[in-house]
Parts: structure tokens; C-alpha cells; sequence
């Protein structure tokens, strides 16, 4: 399973796996009773690629964490989310040593658990790679970062989903997109100059 194929679902609990997509919807199984729906276009969804959590330095990728998450329990499940948040934060702070937790809450820490949980469950893990070339061209970032992980790490996830209509975030303030936008369709953080 590539993780740009699972989902997480702004109201619904867990993660889901897409089965089909159009431009007016997806359908999904959930990872957690595998049952089926349909996904509105208007429901605002996130595929794992999109999203990164805070750290004290730089904002990790998602990937990254499930993939040290994978690497320091050998292929097991974690600890349960249910399990005190004390344990919680031990767990993730020793997977991650640099979280920053006055942005990462309790809460994010638990959602973080029970969706790695839920891909050992389901064994999605380790991810199948993604094909880099899907639109038939590749970034120049890309390009010139292939001998630099961390450069590839961050350019991972421009070209990944063709046919996934365009996610719109988690809602979250540990877990965010790539690129927000604003209902007018400009990029957060951006405004459009004065004009007269």
C-alpha cells in the first residue's frame, strides 16, 4: 500500500483506505471496521502523504515518523492510544526526541499511535514506494536533490496523486498540509498587493 493511498477523514475517527475516486467523491473502506461509504468532494480529507508534524526544527513528514515509528517497535504495534498520556508522550518523544509539544498536544499524540497501529493492523508497512514520474515530469527540486534524503523527503509528495481530488487538511494544529489554501484559493500566509 502506498501512503498516498490512506486517508484521514476530517470528523471520522481512524484512517481509511481509497477503493475509487472521481472528481465528486471517494469511496474508502475504514481501517478500523472495514466498512464502505462514499466521501464527498466537499469533506475535507488529507492523504498521510500531505501531512507533517511539528518539531523544535523543522516540520517532519508524516512518513518519516510512522517509518522510525516501524523501525524502533521491529514491525509490532505500539503502545495502545488508550494508554495514559504520560505513556503516551514517552513513547512518541522516544521515537521522536524533538516534537514540540507546546504546538503537538496530547491528543495528536494519541491520533498518531492509533493510525500506526492501525497500519500494522492492516500491514500496510513498510509503504510501497511511490512512483515519482506519475504526471510524466518530475520537479527540479527533485532533480537536483537525489543525492540528499532530506531534500527527496520533502519533494516526496508533489506528484503522488493524480487521481486523488485535492485534500483539505486535518483540521489539527500538530498535523498540517503541504499547501493550505483559503477559500478564495490563495495560499495562506499570502496576500495579493493593494492595487491604486
Amino acid at each position: 500500500m502506498k501512503i498516498s493511498d490512506v486517508l484521514a477523514i476530517s470528523g471520522k475517527p481512524g484512517l481509511f483506505k481509497i477503493l475509487a475516486s472521481s472528481t465528486k467523491n471517494l469511496v474508502v473502506e475504514s481501517m478500523i471496521d472495514g466498512k464502505r461509504s462514499s466521501i464527498p468532494g466537499s469533506i475535507r480529507v488529507s492523504s498521510l502523504s500531505d501531512i507533517t508534524m511539528y518539531t523544535l526544527k523543522e516540520d517532519v513528514p508524516l512518513k518519516d515518523i510512522i517509518h522510525s515509528m516501524h523501525e524502533k517497535t521491529k514491525g509490532k504495534a505500539a503502545i495502545s492510544h488508550n494508554s495514559s498520556p504520560q505513556e503516551v508522550k514517552d513513547f512518541c518523544d522516544s521515537v521522536i526526541s524533538d516534537l514540540d509539544h507546546d504546538r503537538v498536544y496530547a491528543s495528536d499524540l494519541r491520533k498518531l499511535v492509533q493510525w500506526y497501529n492501525l497500519l500494522v493492523a492492516q500491514k500496510a508497512l513498510p509503504f510501497e514506494p511511490e512512483d515519482k514520474e506519475k504526471d510524466g515530469k518530475e520537479s527540479d527540486d527533485s532533480k537536483n536533490s537525489k543525492d540528499s534524503k532530506k531534500s527527496s523527503t520533502k519533494n516526496a509528495t508533489k506528484s503522488t496523486k493524480a487521481n486523488i481530488p485535492k485534500p483539505k487538511g486535518v483540521g489539527k494544529s500538530a498535523v498540517k498540509k503541504t499547501a493550505k489554501k483559503t477559500p478564495k484559493g490563495k495560499t495562506s500566509g499570502t496576500h495579493a498587493p493593494k492595487k491604486g
